[in-house]
């Protein structure tokens, strides 16, 4: 009988940044607000010498997830850290932290991700499971899984085989935007560090006092609340077009095709977040509620409220988490645009053609 052909292991991502080189911090983690607490927690659990095998690191986009995580990291891997009370960190001269900062250490293994296009498959954790399996450089080996939510049903399965049964000498750093996409086998197995949303003031003051930018730009930044936000850039791609599409395309200005035209520089994941948060907005101004919109975007809101119906929002909700939903899959951007654009105009429209 003929053996069937051995698994094809599927290499992990670079340690760090694209270049192998780990990424230089932006920000001071201990002195960030929102930040400063779970790393204290983590602290905490770290010097009681009860730290899990698991830790999974929650919030929004744009506060720093991976910042935090890779701190952890760090700290965790480094052979001398500093232990004095508020300045806790790596010492970056040892050997472990010397390999860490090439992007050569043999303890790190991590899974990126590229956006929420690029989803975590079984291939990915069985990569992980087999490179538990070699000898380790140091007393601990650290797997970091970006954005685990990405997992699919089986990945997370396999991952859980893990987490139950954990290799000696490791820890599993997991950070997720949506932690209730994780099945509840994972997150019964993981410690939680949640990183909390700071308030508008804090963060506005927080963007222009260590970032240097504007306070128009960080209103808008924290508006948007999305990648961007803690580094004090405004995305590259036109918001302002992309709304100005939506409310063309609503008031009859404008056609499918023009908006799809519009839209298509977008990508699919981007556009369909930054529609759904103007269109929370959209329904604060129609409940009566206070904008919260930048005073830039405040007028093209207060278009989008007044033509339509509150039942014509509700029911372009549907629509646009289906398009958030399907962001990450293979079609044509064309169609699958125009499609949106249509249910947009006529949410009915979907529900007649069923």
């Amino acid at each position: 009988m003929a053996k069937s052909a051995p698994r094809k292991k599927k290499p992990m991502a670079d340690a760090g940044a694209a270049d192998g080189a780990w990424p230089e911090e932006r920000i001071q983690v201990a002195q960030t607000p929102w930040l400063s607490a779970p790393w204290a927690q983590f602290l905490a659990l770290q010097q009681a010498g009860r730290l899990p095998h698991g830790l999974l690191i929650t919030g929004a986009r744009g506060l720093g997830l991976m910042s935090l995580a890779r701190r952890i990291m760090a700290y965790s891997l480094c052979q001398s850290p500093i232990t004095t009370p508020g300045a806790e960190g790596a010492c970056q001269v040892c050997p472990a932290c010397r390999l860490r900062l090439a992007g050569t250490h043999p303890d790190i293994l991590q899974l990126l991700g590229s956006g929420s296009a690029s989803g975590i498959s079984i291939d990915d954790i069985r990569a992980l499971i087999d490179a538990f399996s070699l000898t380790r450089y140091g007393p601990l080996r650290i797997a970091l899984i970006e954005q685990a939510e990405r997992m699919n049903r089986n990945a997370a399965n396999s991952l859980l085989k893990l987490l139950e049964e954990p290799p000696a000498g490791s820890l599993f750093l997991l950070t997720a935007e949506r932690a209730d996409l994780l099945p509840a086998t994972i997150r019964s197995r993981v410690q939680r560090l949640v990183v909390t949303m700071p308030t508008r003031p804090v963060m506005v003051r927080w963007l222009c006092d260590t970032q240097g930018v504007t306070e128009a730009d960080a209103q808008m930044l924290w508006f948007m609340g999305e990648e961007q936000l803690i580094s004090g850039q405004l995305p590259a791609w036109d918001w302002m077009a992309a709304t100005q599409a939506w409310v063309a395309l609503n008031e009859g200005h404008s056609g499918v095709l023009a908006t799809v035209k519009c839209w298509q520089n977008i990508p699919r994941d981007t556009l369909a977040r930054w529609l759904l948060r103007l269109w929370v907005e959209v329904m604060r101004v129609q409940s009566g509620l206070a904008s919260e919109a930048p005073s830039q975007l405040a007028p093209l809101i207060g278009q989008l409220s007044r033509h339509d119906t509150q039942a014509h929002w509700l029911k372009c909700h549907p629509v646009l988490l289906e398009f958030l939903q399907t962001a990450s899959h293979p079609l044509n951007d064309e169609l699958a645009l125009e499609r949106l654009a249509l249910d947009l105009t006529d949410p009915s429209l979907p529900a007649r053609l069923a």
